[in-house]
């Protein structure tokens, strides 16, 4: 049994406005660890434009193309650029202009509380709801609509840590991830589905992908709290698309 990728790892990049740094380690020093734990293929994915204090400027993006072209030379491992993007509407937009997604391999979206929201309105109808981790029926079912909206938009690959801040309801979201060919993420810090959940997913078809959301080199390829679920909750190996397998991305070119 073996991870193939890691497509959730961060870097010195996730930074904000004063320079607030919560992930360490240089790009080289990422590929540096994933080469030294067999894998084979990693995704650069710092935080989204919007997030006011860890997220990546888009004036580095360009340099950390550079970088990461440096770091498969040295390295041999197949890099991707990404982001996180943020939800930052209840209509499903994200902080992604059409530029930026042209200049990106892979594309992962999640909620985060320190995203901006995309006008006043949108903060108290979308984002200080779940701030404060309200759970009521309208909740979810703005947030669900809020997410299948977005992978109708925008060319997703995963939704990062599903649930986590988000309440949603897996079963809807399943069924559009399913249709839009979006992965669900088993992520190496939170994991918010419930058993009946799961259930639910693998009945649809949908296809997780075990990352490690590393904020530093020595994390990157730790994957063991996904693989952990996944074994607790019977989630067969082929449902796990980063698994003996490459996922297929949308709009990278490269597999």
């Amino acid at each position: 049994m073996v991870i193939f990728g890691d497509y959730h790892t961060h870097t010195l990049y996730s930074g904000g406005p004063f320079n607030v740094k919560h992930a360490t380690g240089t790009i080289l020093e990422n590929a540096m660890s994933a080469k030294e734990k067999g894998l084979k293929q990693i995704a650069i994915t710092e935080h989204g434009f919007s997030h006011k204090l860890y997220g990546v400027k888009r004036k580095n993006i360009d340099k950390m193309r550079q970088e990461i072209e440096e770091a498969k030379q040295k390295t041999g491992i197949d890099i991707l650029l990404g982001v996180e993007a943020n939800f930052i509407s209840s209509e499903g937009d994200v902080d992604l202009t059409e530029e930026d997604i042209k200049k990106l391999d892979f594309i992962i979206v999640g909620f985060h509380n320190f995203a901006r929201a995309k006008n006043i309105k949108e903060f108290f109808k979308f984002r200080l709801p779940n701030m404060l981790n309200l759970h009521r029926k309208k909740d979810v079912r703005r947030n669900t609509l809020a997410i299948m909206k977005a992978m109708d938009k925008y060319p997703i690959d995963l939704i990062s840590h599903p649930g986590a801040h988000m309440p949603i309801d897996f079963e809807t979201v399943g069924k559009h991830a399913v249709k839009t060919n979006t992965h669900l993420e088993l992520n190496g810090k939170r994991i918010c589905y419930k058993k009946e959940d799961v259930k639910k997913l693998l009945s649809l078809g949908v296809k997780f992908m075990a990352n490690s959301d590393a904020h530093s080199a020595k994390r990157v390829g730790e994957v063991n709290k996904g693989i952990n679920f996944a074994v607790k909750y019977d989630i067969p190996y082929e449902s796990i698309a980063n698994l003996e397998q490459f996922p297929k991305f949308k709009n990278y070119k490269g597999n």
